[in-house]
């Protein structure tokens, strides 16, 4: 079963796989090696094969408290993050108790696509940046398959 009436689990599986995805990948030429950095809603994945081919994971935490290195808007990156973990909660209670709202998880989860997509906006000032709004078009996607009939009947009564 897909769209509306998929199961509560099914659901939260598809909006739980949003962690596992980079919000935002940022590709970086520099000199001809491509720099990939994720945008994780919990960590940031950078990888720079013409440096060290080791692949780093900094805690989202690191970034906030460093004072820098994050967009030039930085409020919607968190923002992003919040609204995305509410979208959670809410598939998770309907999941586990049967009492999820799908008009909270719908538009928790469209908000925070929505504030990705400003995320990855706000790189695309910087030369050699291409940012790729994976995880900002996959959560508005989730929300107009699942929730959108819900945001329907709220407006045909």
């Amino acid at each position: 079963m897909t769209g509306p009436h998929a199961p509560p689990r099914r659901r939260l599986a598809a909006v739980g796989l949003l962690l596992a995805l980079p919000w935002t990948a940022l590709l970086i030429d520099y000199s001809g090696t491509t720099v990939v950095n994720g945008l994780f809603p919990l960590f940031v994945l950078d990888y720079n094969p013409g440096v060290d081919p080791a692949v780093r994971l900094i805690p989202v935490w690191r970034f906030f408290t460093a004072g820098g290195a994050i967009p030039r808007n930085p409020e919607l990156w968190p923002a992003s993050i919040l609204l995305h973990l509410v979208a959670l909660a809410s598939a998770a209670a309907g999941a586990l108790f049967g009492r999820e709202d799908p008009r909270v998880t719908g538009g928790a989860l469209a908000l925070a696509g929505i504030a990705g997509l400003g995320v990855a906006f706000a790189f695309t000032h910087r030369l050699r940046y291409t940012p790729v709004p994976v995880g900002a078009l996959l959560a508005c996607a989730l929300a107009w398959w699942y929730y959108i009939p819900a945001f329907r009947r709220m407006f045909e009564r």
